[in-house]
Formats: structure tokens, sequence, C-alpha cells
């Protein structure tokens, strides 16, 4: 605990000598300054990029495999139609088709007529 009154303790604190004011920097010191900024952002910058490369490296990697998954599963879409199309034609079958609105009206039979009364009960 500090001895001493408020006031004293006031006046004491208020005796210190005045900082400083710090001087500006010369024109070389700041060149001198601005020439590390530059080249430590350089030198990251050309750090990052090597740390990024096999990344990137991989993305163009992984986009490939997906394009030709993307590829396989097309075909596989239209093999499976094919077979489909095959299965009904060996057991006699009609091969019937849908539309998007999945109505009676718009659902037909490949070998009858777009009405619902061609379509069997």
């Amino acid at each position: 605990m500090r001895s001493g009154s408020k006031e004293q303790r006031g006046d004491l604190e208020g005796a210190r000598p005045p900082v400083p004011e710090p001087e500006p920097f010369t024109e070389a010191q700041g060149d001198a300054i601005a020439h590390v900024i530059v080249e430590l952002r350089k030198q990251w910058r050309e750090e990052r990029n090597e740390a990024i490369a096999p990344l990137k490296a991989e993305i163009a990697e992984l986009k490939g495999r997906l394009d030709a998954v993307a590829e396989l599963k097309g075909k596989v879409d239209a093999l499976l139609t094919l077979l489909q199309g095959a299965k009904a034609d060996a057991i006699g079958l009609p091969r019937r088709r849908r539309c998007g609105l999945r109505c009676s009206y718009h659902f037909s039979w490949v070998t009858g007529s777009p009405s619902a009364s061609a379509a069997p009960n």
C-alpha cells in the first residue's frame, strides 16, 4: 500500500519527465524498410505457391477422374436402358414410356395410342 495522500501521489506522477517524441525515419531508413518488406512478401508468395502446387495438381487429377466417372455413368445408364428394353422384348411385355408429368393422360404404351384407354388395367 502506498503511503501519502492522494494529492502527494498525483504530484509525484506529474513530476515524471516527458516521453520524447520519436523522430521520423530518414529517407534511407524508409527505403531500407520498404525493400525488406518487398523482399519478405516475395519470399512468402513463393513459399505459398510451392505449398499450393501439389494441391492444385491433385485437384486437377481428381477433376479428371470425376469426368471419367461421369462418362462411365452415362455409358452404364445407356446400357441399362438397352438391357431393360431387351428384357421386356424377351418376356413379351410391352415397353412403356412416361413423361415427366406421370399423369394418366401422358402415360402411353409404345405400341398403343397416347390415351389412357390404351393402357391395360
